[in-house]
């Protein structure tokens, strides 16, 4: 019928109608005699028709000499012939294989239409048809729509019918129908027919990394699809790589989000036995809060430990749970994550739950101070659970929260948040910050503003610089370090995002900040530190400490250079600064005590005691002793470019081993660079890549036999978990009236729902007039 079927198929003289079922099933009690004589006929002899349907080599390449085949690469060149009589396949999947690459080739979808078993169970024939097959079932509700959509079927009688032969244990094609009554795709569009679409598992697992490493699902198709050599070569559209990304997804959560996440929390532990995690399980099966943290993060905050933000500011997940997490500095002054949290009720036994865990994992190691922000329940909780650690408020918000509360005041000439930012940062001397507090008190008016100054005041020690000059912050005087971590965190999240996704993503994060890591220390070994002046004891500096410190050291030296000597008590000297841009002499005067016995300074400024560093007036004083090295006392490890060099043990006493995945990493770059390679060039030959793949496919089988499934891949790793919904399932307890991740909507987006003109309301059950 069709020129282009006309053109494949190899007898049109012979025009074979279908066979009844009848029939079908009489053939199988035909005399074995005559059977016999026909299989002995067919092996001595090959007719004239017959012999078109010998193999032949791809059209594509007819130059090309008849390779020996194994019985899968068989199959595979008869693809562009027709189906004929007596056509044997070693099994069903043989000949599903055969019929679904013939209607590629020809340019028509199939379908498995039935298939009969005998009292062994095994399939005695099969029968398959063209996927314009039969006719749609009618609906009851087809009179309700308005828009049908099209038709597929057309009734084609387009099959081909297998038989088994029990006495050579193969399949033949007994009857077989090739006339369709319906267009054929062009060659061009052949590719896009169902059955020749599939995502194979190779492919599955790029999308996925693909997917998870934040890129588009059709960037992702237009990347592979290039790699494939354009996007009829790659095997399947873009809309099934969505599908793929959704129904991974789907099977993440088929049991719950509680389920995802324990199997999460499984993967995780296969792949670093040093990671940890904790779930609140209440009463009734419900998690309320989960806490994790993984062998770096312990390692970590045993070296950097001493001073840690917590903050919660951050609530973007389907479940609108908060994110809790413990952040403090390295030793380039740059952030990294200790631990993490999700919690579902921000009170104050949750934050207990929480505290209490995070110790637990971290041997009982308090930090020295922990910045938070004002919430009552976190307060609470860290009274109860770390009463010796030094409490520190956010300045950042505190002033925020000033400006908000106060900024009419500035209509009337009295600026409340300018006098409340110098009792924060300004004032040195405690009498001086409480009487500056009281002036300030009185400015304001109204209960609830005197309330709030009020209250502020009775928690100075935890924010007011005259308080905090004596604390081991490192320099920090708010949880402003967090929300770099917060912003990565919107890079990659949003609140359609279940909180197995969440975690997923979460991980991408903190990978982020642990590569920054290892970029500082690559550069810190790469490059010599800028010395500004060749002196013993910035040459000595430059090699102990890590170049962002390095600089903090400099500056403090250069800054010396301004100091000056006002007097000398005994061991008690009075350090004056010169103002270089007035030329004239500042009137802070700094006592330095110098014991020359231990080689102890110590400053008022208390610059060491908060930052770890000496300042320039202790500086000063040891260029005025003759001392031209740092004293060693004086030299925090945390600060040094040695300072991860120590090994760290967990609380069984092993040694932490921060990427346990490292090896396997470069086992797999190593295979990769050897590999790719040799089949970038075979590609480019017939010839080259049947022998390549004959190669891989030896050594595969090689290694199936030698290893078996002893051995686990990136794809099943860490699945020891059950895909069977468990007995006593645990859930995810639901927040309620929390609209946090809720953004508020644009004043135009409520248009529809009032009237042009008057901007009165509509009623839904009214009709516009």
């Amino acid at each position: 019928m069709l020129e282009r079927e006309g053109d494949l198929r190899t007898h049109n003289s012979q025009s074979m109608e279908e066979t009844d079922e009848v029939d079908l099933w009489m053939r199988e009690e035909k005399d074995e005699c005559e059977l016999l004589m026909r299989e002995q006929k067919d092996e001595e002899m090959v007719t004239e028709e017959e012999e078109q349907y010998v193999l032949q080599p791809s059209p594509s390449l007819p130059n090309r000499e008849t390779p020996s085949l194994s019985p899968v690469q068989d199959i595979e060149c008869r693809v562009w012939l027709a189906p004929h009589l007596d056509m044997e396949f070693a099994t069903l999947d043989e000949a599903w294989f055969y019929w679904k690459n013939y209607g590629g080739s020809v340019g028509f979808g199939v379908r498995k239409d039935f298939g009969r078993k005998g009292k062994d169970k095994v399939y005695t024939s099969y029968k398959y048809v063209c996927q314009s097959e039969g006719q749609r079932e009618k609906d009851k509700r087809d009179h309700l729509t308005k828009i049908p959509r099209a038709e597929t079927r057309t009734d084609c009688k387009v099959f081909l019918q297998v038989k088994l032969y029990r006495d050579c244990q193969k399949y033949k094609v007994v009857s077989f129908h090739t006339d369709h009554n319906h267009p054929l795709q062009k060659p061009e569009a052949c590719h896009l027919i169902t059955t020749q679409r599939e995502v194979s598992e190779v492919a599955r697992i790029d999308i996925h990394l693909a997917e998870s490493s934040g890129i588009r699902p059709r960037e992702t198709h237009e990347l592979l699809s290039r790699q494939a050599g354009g996007v009829r070569s790659i095997g399947y559209t873009l809309d099934d790589l969505n599908n793929c990304i959704r129904d991974k997804k789907k099977k993440a959560m088929e049991y719950g989000a509680a389920v995802a996440i324990t199997k999460y929390f499984a993967k995780r532990v296969s792949e670093n036995p040093f990671f940890q995690h904790f779930e609140d399980i209440t009463e009734n099966q419900e998690i309320v809060n989960i806490l994790w943290i993984d062998g770096k993060m312990l390692a970590d905050y045993a070296r950097f430990g001493e001073v840690v933000i917590f903050d919660t500011t951050f609530g973007t997940n389907k479940e609108k749970w908060a994110l809790g997490t413990f952040v403090g500095f390295n030793h380039f002054k740059e952030i990294m994550i200790f631990c993490a949290a999700l919690i579902c009720d921000s009170n104050t036994t949750s934050f207990e739950w929480v505290f209490t865990k995070f110790l637990e994992a971290h041997n009982g190691k308090r930090p020295v101070t922990m910045f938070t922000d004002q919430e009552s329940a976190i307060v609470s909780a860290i009274k109860h659970v770390m009463p010796d650690t030094k409490h520190a408020l956010c300045v950042w918000h505190i002033q925020q929260n000033c400006q908000k509360r106060f900024m009419y005041y500035k209509k009337k000439g009295i600026d409340i948040s300018g006098d409340f930012s110098k009792c924060m940062h300004k004032y040195e001397d405690e009498d001086v910050f409480v009487k500056a507090m009281q002036v300030l008190a009185g400015k304001v008016e109204g209960d609830e503003d005197k309330k709030w100054v009020k209250t502020m005041f009775g928690c100075k020690e935890k924010w007011a610089y005259c308080f905090m000059k004596h604390a081991y912050t490192l320099g920090i005087r708010s949880t402003q370090a967090s929300e770099s971590i917060n912003s990565n965190l919107k890079r990659y999240l949003n609140v359609k995002l279940d909180v197995n996704r969440f975690l997923e993503q979460f991980e991408r994060v903190v990978d982020g900040k642990r590569e920054k890591e290892v970029k500082s220390e690559f550069e810190m070994r790469k490059k010599i530190p800028r010395v500004g002046l060749h002196i013993p004891i910035l040459c000595e500096a430059g090699k102990i400490y890590t170049p962002k410190i390095f600089e903090l050291f400099q500056k403090e030296y250069e800054l010396s250079g301004s100091a000056y000597i006002e007097n000398i008590d005994g061991n008690t000297f009075f350090v004056g600064m010169c103002n270089i841009n007035s030329e004239e002499c500042s009137n802070k005067t700094r006592q330095v005590v110098w014991n020359r016995g231990d080689q102890s300074i110590a400053c008022c400024c208390k610059k060491f005691e908060r930052m770890g560093i000496l300042c320039c007036h202790a500086l000063k004083v040891l260029d005025r002793e003759d001392i031209k090295i740092i004293p060693p006392k004086y030299i925090l490890k945390r600060w040094t470019q040695d300072a991860k060099d120590e090994y760290i043990v967990n609380r069984e006493g092993k040694v932490i081993i921060e990427d346990t995945m490292l090896e396997v990493r470069n086992r797999r770059a190593q295979l990769m660079r050897e590999l790719a390679p040799t089949y970038d060039k075979a590609a480019f030959d017939e010839e080259q890549t049947q022998f390549l793949l004959n190669v891989l496919r030896s050594a595969r089988e090689q290694y199936e036999d030698r290893y078996g499934n002893s051995s686990k891949t990136a794809n099943d790793h860490g699945q020891e978990i059950s895909n069977s919904q468990p007995e006593n399932s645990l859930r995810l307890k639901k927040k309620n009236g929390d609209n946090r991740s809720k953004r508020k909507k644009a004043w135009n987006e409520n248009l529809s729902k009032r009237k042009k003109g008057n901007g009165r309301s509509i009623s839904n059950s009214q009709p516009l007039r």
